[in-house]
């Protein structure tokens, strides 16, 4: 199932194509079987931090049996975004462990292992035989104005 997440754009336009850019942070959430794939696209910070937690704890919610969090089109990463994968980092430890992180580009893992974070986060390396390798590609681009905004 595809959920559509919106992050509002500095501009405030919708943008929506297969490659294109949707604003500062697009966020592709689907679920295959029991695996939920959230994929960050773009820049994870202070005003689009909120909305990337709110979507990781909507699908805690759920009974997928594993959430793996696809960095590897995220851009930048603040303070602000590693204080959200702390907090699902604890919130997994607490509850069942079935947060993964798929390893971001060289500048965004660069930030995680500056502060040290690497260590404590459950990173995982994706391989040709993971059960959430095919999920990638299948993830659906999000838009970016709330959905109640689309017909406006």
């Amino acid at each position: 199932m595809f959920r559509q997440h919106a992050v509002q754009s500095q501009e405030g336009e919708l943008i929506c194509g297969p490659e294109q850019f949707c604003g500062p942070l697009c966020i592709r959430s689907e679920r295959d079987g029991d695996v939920h794939v959230v994929q960050l696209i773009g820049e994870l910070d202070m005003t689009t931090a909120q909305s990337f937690e709110d979507e990781l704890k909507r699908v805690e919610a759920t009974d997928a049996a594993e959430i793996v969090v696809d960095l590897s089109r995220l851009k930048f990463i603040s303070s602000d975004g590693l204080k959200a994968f702390i907090h699902a980092s604890a919130r997994s430890r607490h509850s069942d462990n079935r947060l993964r992180l798929v390893r971001g580009p060289d500048e965004v893992q660069r930030t995680f292992e500056t502060t040290g974070l690497v260590s404590r986060l459950p990173f995982a390396d994706v391989a040709l035989g993971s059960p959430w390798h095919g999920l990638l590609s299948k993830a659906q681009l999000v838009v970016s104005r709330p959905v109640q905004d689309w017909l406006r």
